[in-house]
Formats: C-alpha cells, structure tokens, sequence
C-alpha cells in the first residue's frame, strides 16, 4: 500500500509542476498554435461508416488525430490508444510483443478494429495484434466507445477503432523519422504524399528491430504501404491500397518457465479496394472489396527444426447506399459477404462464410436531438444466423450539453481455433479437442450519459454509466472422462462508469483526465473476470512554452486485476508516467526524446510476462 501512495503521490507532484510551468509567460509571437479547440462540426466516419457531424452522433466517440500522435513522439500505436477512456491494454513484453485491446471490459476477441474499415481482427483467434499496426500513415484513430454489432456484426461487443490513414495532398510532403534507444531499440520510418491533378498517392515504409530486455526477446520487423486514390468527379473517388508486414519476434514464455528456443514468424498482406459517390443528389454510395491474408509460423526449436504454420485469408465486400429524404431524415441499407479460410499444420483446413444485410435510420428534430435505430441481420454457415438491433438517442440542452443514451444486442462468433483446436489424445488423462457445433457468444448492453462543452468549447467533460449482460460465452470444459472441449455455457455482467475531461487552458497548456470503473462478474461464480481493473485513472498534460518546444507528461494507474478465475492470484496495482519532448530546429528539423516508465515500476499486464523497466529513447523527425 505504501509503494502505490509513493507512487501516487510522485504522479500527482509531476502533474503540478507540469502545471506551474505551464503558467510560465512566452513571448506570445513565439507561442505554438498546436491545441485548438474541440469542433462539434468536425466529421466522424465510423458510427455510420459514412461521415457525419461529430454533433449528431449518438454514442461515444473519442478522436486521436495525426497532431496528437505526433505530439506524443512514440511509435507504439497500443501507447496512442493507451489515454482513451474505457481502453484496456494487455501487454505481453517489449517492443513486438502481443498487445491487444479491451473496451469497456469487453474481452480483445470482442473489441473490433479496423483499419479504413477493414477488419483486421484474425479468424483463426479473433484477435487483433496492436504491435503490429504502424503509426506513420496513420492520420487520425475514431474510437467508437460501446456496441457496434447493428453496423459492423460480429466482434464488435465492447466497441469499434478504425484506423483511418492518410492520403496525399496538393502539397507534396515527405517525412522521415528515426529513433534509437534502451535494450538496442531502433525504428526507422518514411512516408510520402502528393496530389497530381486528380490522382493522389501515399507510400510508407517502417522497420524496426531491438535486441529485446528478456533473453530470446529480439525483433526485427518492416512494413510497407501504397495508397492511391483517383477522383473520378466532383463526388465520386475510388481507393486502392495494399501493404504488408514482415515480423520475427523471440518468444521466452513465462518468466516461471523461460524457453530459448522459440520464434515467431509473421507475414501479413492485404488488400483493399473502395469506392465512394453518389446517386443522383441524396444517395451516398460505398462500395469495398478487402483480402487479408495473415501467415504464422510458430517455431519450437531448430535442431532437429519443430514449427508449425497457420494461414488464415479473408476475403470480403461491403456496400451501402444512404438516402437524405429531408435535411433531418437519413436511411441507409448495406450488405456483406464474407468467407474465411484456415490452412493450419495443427488444425487442419477449415472454411466457413457469412453473408449479413442491416439498415440504418437517423432522424434529427429541430437541431436539437438524434434518435437513430439500426438492425443487421448476419448468416453464418457454421452456426446460423444471427440478428443485432440497436436504438440510440442524443438531444442537446442550450448547445452546450448534449445527452445520450443507447440500447443495443451485440455477439461474436467463435473463431478458429474454438471450432477446430486439434484433437491431443492424453490416454487416460483425457485430452483436448475444439467444438464445431458452438454458437455466437451475445451481449445486450444499456448505456446512458451526458457530455458538456463551455468556454468558446475548450472545455469538454463526459459522464457515461454503461452496462452488458453476456450469455453464452465460450468456456473450455472436461466432461467425466476429463476431454476438455469448449461450450457454450458461461453467463457475465459488467457495468460501469467513464469520466472524461479535456481543457485547453490557453495555446500553451492543454490537460485532459480521464477515470473508468469496472465492476466484471461470472455470473455462476460471482467471480471477477480475469484482467478487468476495477479503477483506471488516466492523465495527460501538454506544454508548449514557446514555438521550438513539446513538451508532454502522460500517467497511467490501474488497481489490482485477477489472472485466474478463482481469484486467487492478483496482479498488483501500478503507476506509470512517460515523458516526451521536441524540439524544433527549424520547420522541417525536430529532434525527438522520450522517457517511458519514468520511475522505474516494476509491473505486468498478464501474469509471468514481465514488462520492461525505465527506457530512454531519442531521435529526429525530417518533414519537407
């Protein structure tokens, strides 16, 4: 207890004399314009997949734009997402481990990620890997806070993150970026952009390699994008954009049960293929067709050589078409088709598809409120099909409260692995085998709040109480011969409370905080699910003393969290603070510095996967 009051109490002192230097005066031609002020006309794609008004949507979105990633100075797209209300993450190690994301307490299988609106979570293990997503095409992150499968179908429980990347400009722009640091740490990266007539590209490419802070932690990794993009008229433009990501990670295992030998292989290519216009006047069409392929390759040893490969594609298309009837009545129809394929050493070959339709309505009265109803409709070949409603509401009070609540059915369907693990045979001791009979674990969720902006909008402050019930969740289970195979048997409940605030205090000084209660049960055992913190508090402070300095604090604190279901075994709370700085030699020179885990802690997010200490990195960012 003592340890996490010092710990509080050195975040708390960091956090004041962030504050008094951010009172210091600066020459006022020399302050740095970098923090505007929030704008409720700015334009979200995700909760509707075509964009609308940051002021009519119904739930919660948070928006981590190209500015606030850059002002962090980190390469880590988990740390980008690490300050967003509600988001958890799971952290297996170093740079290139496995990070994933929990929203609202939503397990990683069941929080949907996107990139453009492609999904990227795997069939084989419906997770989606963070690491493995690079920052430099990036130009803004929407994350939609609670359940989304009336839009996007399966995975999507605790809430959606779309990546959205950047394009290319009228004004051509190269940057270049390297960083070196703890534990032989390099990353490279290099971007490019421009706009000719009425053809635009984006090329990226990213490497990066560490000798790792475990023994048999190292990795190497690069990664490569191009997108173009061609307007065929004043409304109408078609996208194509292909990439890949070659990654080799050392994996030591447990810190109980280290292993020396083991490597993970990874090669990830997609495509995606977009079309957006319209049809007549007040028809916005959407059409994409996407392919991933996703190649794992899992060594055990090299002498005589042990390894085991999985392949997992998906091909998909979606289409939608919204019809603006009036000013305050929008309806929109969409379909999809996709199939997915699993070619594993271990597994086997496995197929299975999903075609789904749903509409969706918007009618806003007044100006003053939002009332919005969505329901899809999925059909799977491997268990049936499936029906997500959802109804959701905001309404302003004097333009500067806006009120929200939503009602929603969510699922996800079982993956891969829960359907086709391999049969291992332990004789008398039973074994082990996947259940291609299992169905959709579902969800219905409630969520109800308000969100206030004042002060010409520079101060924004939410409150939002949310709550699911799950039912049918997938648990491994022995049966009386001791075969474990998983069923769909389980029952939860989570509810809880965010709390957000963002203050620009003047072009200098920006500060935003954020708080998130969880309270998970099993509702057989009235146990807590395993890695749901009960608190999370979350701050983050931005200094601009005059043009040529960033400056930025960011802390992180999560209460105790359980690793097993019995609760018996605890991971301690922990305190965490990162600081970054830049500083601008020119307009085009900045050079980079960063210290993550300021004060040293020594802490884990998943039980005997220890994260690394204090590390020290530096560099500089070229923009011409």
């Amino acid at each position: 207890m003592g340890k996490m009051l010092y710990g509080i109490d050195k975040l708390v002192v960091s956090f004041i004399l962030a504050f008094f230097c951010g009172m210091l005066p600066c020459p006022a031609e020399q302050v740095q314009n970098a923090v505007s002020s929030i704008d409720l006309g700015g334009v979200v794609v995700t909760p509707s997949r075509i964009g609308q008004s940051y002021r009519y949507t119904t739930q919660n979105v948070s928006v981590v734009d190209a500015e606030t990633i850059r002002s962090t100075g980190t390469q880590d797209t988990a740390e980008v997402l690490e300050t967003v209300p509600s988001v958890n993450i799971l952290d297996y190690g170093g740079i290139g481990s496995f990070k994933g994301i929990q929203l609202r307490g939503a397990a990683s299988s069941q929080s949907l990620v996107l990139i453009d609106g492609r999904p990227v979570n795997g069939s084989r293990d419906g997770l989606a890997d963070l690491s493995q997503i690079p920052l430099g095409n990036i130009e803004r992150i929407e994350v939609l806070r609670g359940p989304a499968s009336s839009m996007y179908g399966s995975n999507a429980v605790g809430g959606v993150v779309n990546v959205i990347t950047k394009t290319g400009t009228d004004k051509m722009r190269t940057q270049i970026q390297s960083t070196a640091g703890s534990f032989a740490t390099f990353q490279e990266s290099l971007s490019h952009g421009y706009k000719i007539n009425n053809l635009d590209y984006f090329l990226t490419y990213d490497n990066a390699s560490s000798r790792g802070f475990r023994d048999n932690s190292g990795y190497v990794s690069n990664a490569g994008s191009v997108k173009l993009g061609y307007q065929l008229g004043r409304d109408q433009r078609i996208g194509i954009s292909s990439g890949y990501l070659y990654s080799r990670i050392g994996t030591p295992g447990l810190i109980t049960n280290v292993d020396l030998d083991d490597r993970q292989d990874t090669v990830k290519q997609y495509l995606d293929l977009t079309y957006q216009g319209k049809a007549g006047e007040s028809n916005d069409v959407l059409w994409k067709y996407y392919q991933n392929t996703d190649r794992l390759e899992f060594i055990e040893s090299f002498n005589p050589i042990d390894k085991t490969t999985h392949v997992t594609t998906l091909n998909g298309t979606d289409a939608q078409i919204s019809h603006f009837f009036t000013d305050w009545l929008r309806a929109a129809v969409g379909g999809s088709f996709q199939e997915h394929r699993l070619d594993s050493m271990a597994s086997g070959k496995h197929d299975y598809s999903v075609k789904a339709f749903y509409t969706d309505t918007e009618i806003t009265f007044f100006d003053k409120s939002t009332f919005k109803t969505g329901l899809r409709w999925d059909d799977y070949s491997s268990f049936g099909d499936r029906l997500s409603p959802s109804a959701s509401l905001n309404y302003w009070l004097l333009d500067t409260v806006k009120l929200h609540a939503l009602a929603a059915r969510s699922f996800r369907a079982p993956t891969f692995n829960d359907l086709f693990w391999p049969r291992e045979d332990w004789g008398m001791w039973g074994g082990v085998e996947g259940n291609p009979h299992l169905g959709p674990e579902k969800a219905t969720s409630y969520e109800a709040g308000f969100t206030t902006y004042c002060i010409d909008n520079k101060l924004t402050a939410d409150v939002t109480l949310f709550k699911t019930q799950y039912i049918d969740l997938i648990e491994w289970v022995a049966d009386s011969s001791w075969w474990w195979r998983p069923q769909n048997i389980s029952a939860a409940s989570t509810k809880g409370l965010e709390c957000a605030v963002e203050y620009t205090i003047n072009e200098q000084f920006q500060v935003s905080a954020n708080y998130t209660y969880l309270a998970s049960e099993n509702k057989a055992t009235h146990s807590w699910l395993i890695y749901r913190p009960r608190h999370v508090y979350k701050a983050q402070l931005v200094y601009h003393p005059c043009k040529r300095i960033d400056l930025g604090i960011e802390g992180l604190h999560k209460t105790k969290r359980f690793a097993d279901e019995a609760n018996t075994v605890a991971l301690k709370d922990f305190t965490v603070v990162n600081l970054n700085a830049a500083y601008h030699i020119s307009g085009a020179l900045q050079v980079l510095f960063q210290v993550k885990n300021v004060f040293d802690r020594q802490y884990q997010e998943e039980k005997d996967y220890s994260l690394p200490g204090r590390a020290f990195y530096g560099g500089f960012r070229l923009t011409f």
